[in-house]
């Protein structure tokens, strides 16, 4: 049996085990994103488009848990247990694709009643997009190994919280940063993306040596 057969079927149950989730959510961020149009108020748009970057990868990483309990029929698949890692990283970029359809839904049923509030939404929120998707790379960059560990599994719920305020304080600390530095808003998005992308990559290469070595 070829590695990638197993691994697209790993890749799909993780989704469908979390399909009921992702409808709920996916329906509560298009509802926000309506009555942002309707209110017109900034701070509804902002909410709406933090949702649409964070909600669906938050619902697959609290999944996954950041541990490596899988089930035994997973161990006994014809997969190198560090690939199995591959899969939780996967999950969460590809969980990160959905903001585009949701955001691109939006904005387009929102240009065509309402030009004016569109246009402040597309050149004002690459920001808060860019804060909440390297929020979500973060979280996951320090999730998955950490919870790896024996210490991580000790207090899932803990460790859980724990990395995601981790991960939202550091994206803080760029944006104040680029800031006190004098940055422009297009350097600090680029940053915040940048960093957050390079500590998820990193993330998967420890965390697959770590699932190479583990005793499941």
């Amino acid at each position: 049996m070829k590695t990638r057969k197993p691994l697209f079927g790993l890749l799909t149950f993780s989704f469908y085990s979390v399909m009921g989730s992702l409808i709920f959510v996916i329906l509560y961020v298009l509802l926000i994103g309506v009555v942002a149009q309707i209110t017109e108020l900034d701070f509804v748009v902002q909410i709406f488009l933090f949702n649409a970057t964070c909600a669906v990868p938050y619902i697959v990483i609290q999944k996954s848990e950041g541990t490596p309990k899988w089930e035994p029929y997973l161990l006994a698949m014809p997969i190198k247990r560090k690939n199995l890692a591959t899969i939780l990283y996967l999950n969460v970029f590809i969980a990160s694709l959905f903001a585009i359809p949701i955001i691109g839904v939006v904005w387009g049923v929102g240009f065509i009643f309402n030009e004016v509030v569109m246009a402040t939404i597309l050149y004002g929120g690459f920001m808060t997009i860019a804060f909440a998707y390297g929020s979500m790379l973060l979280f996951a960059a320090l999730i998955y190994p950490i919870g790896s560990t024996k210490l991580g599994q000790r207090n899932i719920q803990g460790l859980f919280f724990g990395c995601l305020i981790a991960a939202i304080v550091i994206n803080v600390a760029i944006l104040f940063g680029g800031r006190w530095l004098g940055l422009s808003n297009i350097i600090i998005t680029s940053l915040c993306i940048a960093i957050a992308g390079a500590a998820f990559v990193v993330s998967l290469l420890i965390t697959k040596a770590m699932y190479a070595r583990a005793d499941f």
